[in-house]
């Protein structure tokens, strides 16, 4: 006479076991292993499986950090980039200015020799018109 409260009952000819909690315990059967009788080993199990997700989510947070890491170093980078296409936009700038500067020396340099080959010259002809005169 089974009643409701019993540890064990039976459904399609398999037992059913309670746990302490009046849960259906887990039906284990049993391997032969070398001539020994042995449960198979599922708390093990269970524990690789644990152990195998801690690694890949310590991983999965490493890789998050690296991640990070390099977008702060590309943002880094091109933050610098930009300050150096300021930098040759405003060495450009100076240098056309100074290429002016330049030129316009040239161009006075040029002047300046024409308006002493002149006198030169004016001078030159004068004497010859003192002389021939």
């Amino acid at each position: 006479m089974a009643s409701s409260s019993e540890s064990r009952s039976r459904s399609n000819g398999k037992p059913h076991v309670l746990c302490f909690h009046q849960d259906l315990a887990p039906f284990r059967t049993m391997k032969n292993s070398c001539g020994f009788f042995k449960w198979p080993d599922e708390e093990d199990r269970v524990q690789e499986l644990q152990f195998l997700l801690f690694e890949r989510d310590t991983r999965i947070a490493e890789l998050e950090i690296l991640i990070e890491e390099l977008e702060n170093e590309v943002k880094n980078l091109k933050q610098a980039n930009w300050k150096l296409e300021d930098d040759v936009a405003e060495i450009a700038i100076e240098n056309t200015g100074q290429q002016a500067i330049i030129n316009s020396a040239t161009a006075d340099k040029k002047l300046y020799n024409l308006l002493v080959a002149s006198w030169v010259l004016f001078a030159i002809v004068l004497l010859l018109l003192r002389r021939g005169g």
